[in-house]
């Protein structure tokens, strides 16, 4: 199942430093690093039935980390199947004309399709009676009330497709017949988007950093379920000023330094530059001033090692062209 389907968010808790001159050639900036995360929501409403991955573990792209109750969803699939193999058949009917031995099997489709109605109906008041005094659960309720609609509509279909047979089509019929197996193609598409979006799955190969419902809770459309965290490459974003700007491209080669890790650098590049100045205090008058505009420049940095997390305060050194 494919998944449903999911929101991608970047963490944004950034440390604001002034940047100054390092080494010769390069320009030195404070930031904090960062990780790219993925939220999980849900896009169909109902009950978890499975979470599979707990926080801390590692997930590869596909993998499924939650289900939702999809019985009913299951159900839907199978009438939207049933309700497109009839209006294929009214389709050929309309196309090529009734026979008698046609009008027997619709006749007989009548009588199942009558058969299967009154046995739903006759559940359904029951389980509504006993849901009305307490003795049945709401799934229970749901449920038969699902296939009496289900069966409902599967023999208002199957009557119909008998009326059809019993005429002679005429070019109109053919082209409405045409038109409803369209339709009911579009809704048995939908009907399995819903299915597979009943399954959470993971986007990217990641760490699972947040697990924020159990299996039992109710998820509604758009509620986070879990987040998955891309940690094989950070990012960072560093702010310098108009005159470091200009010596600064995109794919710039960049040092990263942890403040508790001196010894050690991580490589990067210039991903992004900001084309918008902030100013640095907000109300810059003059001109001696306006050299604390500053701009936002991210670095993406190599992580394979997985020594850098997110929220670890950094000096990067970029080296402009």
């Amino acid at each position: 199942m494919k998944r449903i389907l999911v929101a991608a968010l970047i963490s944004s808790a950034i440390f604001i430093g002034c940047s100054k001159h390092g080494v010769s050639g390069s320009i030195s900036a404070s930031g904090t690093i960062e990780a790219t995360d993925v939220v999980l929501a849900a896009q169909v409403p109902g009950k978890i039935l499975k979470m599979n991955y707990e926080e801390g573990s590692l997930v590869k792209k596909g993998d499924t980390l939650a289900e939702i109750d999809h019985s009913l969803l299951i159900e839907q699939v199978n009438q939207a199947e049933a309700l497109l193999d009839i209006a294929r058949q009214q389709y050929k009917l309309a196309v090529t004309g009734a026979r008698s031995e046609d009008i027997r099997v619709a006749e007989e489709a009548v009588k199942q399709a009558s058969a299967s109605f009154n046995l739903a109906e006759k559940n359904y008041k029951r389980l509504q009676e006993l849901y009305n005094q307490k003795s049945a659960s709401r799934s229970q309720y749901d449920d038969a009330k699902a296939r009496y609609d289900i069966a409902s509509a599967q023999l208002k279909s199957a009557e119909e497709t008998l009326r059809k047979i019993e005429k002679i089509s005429r070019p109109e019929e053919i082209k409405e017949a045409n038109a409803r197996v369209q339709q009911a193609e579009a809704a048995l598409k939908i009907a399995k988007i819903n299915l597979d979006n009943s399954y959470i799955v993971s986007p990217i190969d990641g760490n699972v950093t947040e697990k924020l419902l159990e299996p039992g809770d109710f998820a509604g459309v758009g509620t986070p379920i879990y987040t998955v965290s891309d940690l094989r490459t950070m990012k960072m974003t560093v702010y310098v000023t108009e005159v470091e700007l200009a010596r600064i491209r995109l794919g710039d080669r960049a040092d990263v330094v942890l403040d508790g890790m001196p010894q050690r650098t991580f490589p990067g590049r210039v991903t992004y530059i900001s084309q918008t100045a902030e100013f640095t205090p907000k109300n810059v008058q003059t001109k001696e001033d306006r050299v604390k505009l500053v701009f936002g420049v991210r670095l993406e940095i190599e992580n394979s090692s997985n020594y850098l997390k997110a929220g670890l305060p950094a000096e990067a050194l970029i080296y402009s062209k």
